[in-house]
């Protein structure tokens, strides 16, 4: 039922991906990987940190985690034509079946400007002891303003690291975000990758 309701919200729609907003901003964010289908909502407590929902299913195992979120963005570097980011990420609640404790804490960093980005992020999952890294090369053919729709293609690395096992992933992304939508889909020869954010 959840891949039904992922699939839907992509064809209703077509965010910056960042963790944190703009003061008092909300966020509804949708992502499905091959390892998590991922719901959040989040509002932007001042314009650094954001606290929210977070409900993680696990598509191997089967399990489902509600959580609550914390974002926080420790350090931002403003120049004349980019940015660039460090954000502190968490996560702590309960396993859905069986009330069992669970965690997470990340690190993500990002430098853009209007016509590239990089971007890494390392996330640590305390019930499988899981360490996922994610990395992104992009780059936008066309450069226009907020009222039009961007396009990113994005070169996307995944990497985990779970019971003693590496597994290694690369998808090419499409991005496409227009005011305060974004929609990104990829895939390669054996999964998807698929994310919606939208933020008011």
């Amino acid at each position: 039922m959840i891949r039904t309701f992922f699939a839907f919200i992509f064809f209703l729609s077509a965010i910056s991906a960042h963790p944190v907003i703009f003061k008092n901003g909300k966020v509804f964010w949708l992502t499905q990987n091959p390892s998590f289908n991922d719901i959040r909502f989040g509002v932007s407590k001042s314009s650094n940190w954001l606290i929210g929902g977070r409900f993680l299913e696990d598509r191997k195992s089967n399990e489902t985690f509600a959580l609550i979120n914390n974002n926080f963005l420790a350090k931002r570097w403003n120049n004349r034509n980019s940015q660039a980011n460090l954000y502190l990420l968490s996560s702590v609640g309960l396993d859905t079946k069986n009330s069992k404790s669970m965690g997470t804490i990340g690190l993500h960093g990002d430098w853009e400007d209007r016509r590239f980005m990089v971007m890494q992020m390392v996330e640590y999952y305390s019930y499988s002891s899981a360490v996922v890294s994610n990395t992104r090369f992009a780059y936008s053919p066309f450069t226009v303003d907020y009222s039009k729709t961007s396009t990113w293609l994005i070169a996307h690395y995944r990497v985990e690291y779970s019971n003693n096992k590496y597994s290694y992933m690369f998808f090419p992304v499409v991005r496409l975000f227009k005011k305060n939508y974004l929609v990104e889909i990829g895939f390669n020869q054996d999964n998807s990758f698929l994310s919606f954010m939208t933020h008011f």
